[in-house]
């Protein structure tokens, strides 16, 4: 595939970021029908945790990472940095790396290769998500691309998408419906808040879920009728 650099990209309006930041991976999830998750081994590596913001993205070819400092130039204050790498043996980010994106306030980083100096950048207080930590280094003398769709944790990533991870993995969604998902992300979150109330003042999840029921509809006795 030949190198391509976008220069600008369409991001969501910072309101409906902003409404992303007040709920965790999961729920936003669950939110969109328990779709858009990232593979479990894209996991939390350092410190920093949650990250939001819009996606400006990087592919990167096998053994050379250069293209991640075009990422960081191009990424806007609040992005999240999505990095799909061809091979997971090269480093695909380091604490030098982190460094220059915090002066550039960058939110985080997601990327499909390893990463490196894990300790410094958690001294950092920087959020780094990947599959796997190597000290193994990368050359910087191939182009890749930036602002392009990619393909992270078995999910497809465009720029301006909205990531949203913590220490449970990292969520993806789409930016032409990230308003309607911020609706229903605040809406689930109501939801559980109110079985949140209810098991504080004593009643039973099972009876609340109506899982006796599940199993009568198995052949299976219920459980909260067996006197």
């Amino acid at each position: 595939m030949e190198p391509e650099v976008i220069r600008k990209i369409e991001r969501p309006d910072p309101g409906i970021v902003e409404r992303f930041g007040t709920h965790n991976a999961a729920d936003v999830h669950e939110a969109m029908g328990k779709r858009n998750a990232m593979e479990p081994e894209i996991s939390l590596q350092t410190s920093g945790a949650p990250v939001c913001g819009p996606a400006t993205t990087v592919r990167l070819p096998a053994g050379d990472n250069m293209m991640i400092y075009v990422g960081i130039e191009l990424a806007k204050p609040g992005d999240v940095l999505v990095i799909e790498a061809e091979t997971t043996r090269a480093a695909t980010w380091g604490e030098l790396a982190t460094r220059y994106a915090m002066k550039k306030g960058l939110a985080g980083v997601v990327s499909s290769g390893n990463v490196r100096d894990i300790d410094a950048i958690t001294e950092l207080g920087f959020p780094v998500f990947s599959p796997a930590v190597s000290q193994i280094g990368a050359v910087k003398e191939t182009l890749g691309s930036v602002n392009i769709d990619v393909s992270v944790g078995d999910v497809i990533v465009s720029p301006g998408d909205v990531i949203v991870g913590d220490t449970d993995g990292v969520t993806v969604v789409p930016r032409d419906v990230a308003g309607d998902v911020a609706d229903a992300a605040d809406a689930h979150l109501k939801r559980e808040n109110g079985l949140r109330e209810r098991i504080e003042n004593g009643e039973s999840l099972y009876e609340i879920g109506g899982y006796d029921n599940v199993l009568v509809e198995h052949g299976l006795e219920p459980i909260t009728d067996t006197e």
